[in-house]
């Protein structure tokens, strides 16, 4: 309404009496008013045309990063702890900046032995007017990994948005465009199949639900890249029945691309994954060299609630509806044979408590899946691989 009446109010001012005093004030008000409402608009329109986070350059080259890395690890190794290295975990802007860059939240992570972590930028806040690419590349990361290049590495944004849920172009272009700048050491994780979380299945939350092949066109695409460029990247992939020959034919058709599947032994829908069992992923890694797994995965006893009720982690030994917290002598098996095979994560990110409170529960659970494993094995899992996927060296004190 005040922008009809400041469009006509020109015309009405001229063929208004001056002699009309009773008029002066509403007059006044109103010029004060269309002015004040040029204004916001004008402010709104700035805001609003502002285009996604600007690129934030590094300051640091990889080399120095990567020196930086070492240092850190060998801080750790000095007094006897097993350094841990995440792959696997996610961060918005907002998150960065209120929590994970405070200093009670970096002593927490010297407190729990916690060097290194690779979070995922997740895309930039919507202005009004979206960029035309349809993706806001979110820098956040860039900013802390200055801050602190020896406790981050730079990873790509995390393919978990809508515009990769819907495989719109945007985002798979953007990643191509900024992995092969050679800024990252490590792609994000990127969503494939993906149930709902317990949380999400509450709140039904079905846009958390994705199914997307791994053959897809956007799949095979980042497949390329990693292989590509050498860089790896993490996937969540449930370990479907008829999934896991779609995974098998990409590891067997890009063996230079480096995959990281999310959450080791997660079957949350054990009638549609009978086919992962400890004979097959034995098979599977000795298959294809180019195929890792976190172990970013549920707490022994954990029950998955969605409809139905189970436990959803199968490395811990089970007897009937409970879960001891030692590892089932055959998955335990795997990590011992296959021990440069799988990496750490912690899987942090939306909806998640505070880091400080939320680290604790993660190391803690990692602790126990690499408590009874061989030395060798430790070591491994918990850094060396990681090192190696990051680096292309192993790790030498």
């Amino acid at each position: 309404m005040l922008d009809l009446l400041c469009a006509s109010a020109p015309l009405w001012l001229k063929h208004t009496s001056r002699s009309e005093r009773r008029l002066e004030l509403s007059k006044n008000i109103l010029i004060i008013g269309c002015f004040l409402s040029a204004s916001a608009a004008a402010v709104a329109f700035n805001v609003g045309s502002l285009r996604a986070e600007d690129n934030v350059p590094l300051k640091y080259s990889r080399s120095e990063m990567e020196a930086k890395w070492h240092d850190r690890l060998r801080f750790f190794l000095d007094k006897d702890v097993i350094p841990l290295i995440d792959l696997e975990s996610t961060i918005s802007r907002r998150q960065a900046e209120d929590d994970l860059l405070q200093p009670e939240t970096l002593a927490k992570m010297d407190d729990l032995g916690v060097a290194l972590i690779a979070f995922d930028a997740n895309q930039a806040p919507k202005g009004e007017s979206e960029p035309p690419q349809g993706y806001r590349w979110g820098y956040h990361m860039h900013e802390a990994v200055n801050a602190h290049p020896d406790r981050f590495i730079l990873a790509s944004n995390a393919g978990i948005s809508e515009n990769w849920r819907k495989q719109k172009s945007g985002m798979i272009e953007q990643t191509e465009t900024q992995v092969k700048s050679g800024d990252y050491a490590i792609m994000g994780e990127f969503e494939f199949r993906h149930y709902l979380s317990q949380n999400e299945c509450k709140e039904e939350r079905l846009d958390r639900e994705v199914d997307i092949s791994l053959d897809a066109p956007n799949g095979h695409r980042l497949f390329a890249l990693s292989a590509e460029t050498g860089i790896p990247f993490l996937m969540h992939n449930e370990p479907e029945d008829v999934r896991l020959d779609t995974l098998e034919k990409m590891l067997g058709a890009y063996p230079k691309a480096r995959v990281i599947q999310a959450h080791f032994g997660q079957l949350r829908y054990p009638s549609r994954q009978k086919r992962f069992t400890p004979d097959y992923v034995r098979r599977l890694l000795a298959t294809y060299p180019n195929l890792f797994f976190d172990i970013s995965t549920g707490e022994p006893g954990r029950i998955y609630d969605c409809g139905i009720k189970l436990l959803d982690t199968v490395i811990w030994t089970t007897s009937a509806l409970s879960q001891s917290s030692t590892l089932d002598p055959a998955y335990k098996a795997i990590f011992v044979e296959f021990s440069d095979r799988f990496v750490a994560g912690m899987d942090y990110g939306g909806g998640r408590p505070r880091l400080t409170d939320f680290w604790r529960k993660r190391v803690d659970n990692l602790r126990l899946i690499l408590r009874d494993l061989p030395e060798e094995a430790k070591h491994n899992i918990a850094y060396r691989n990681a090192w190696k996927l990051l680096t292309g060296r192993d790790f030498t004190p």
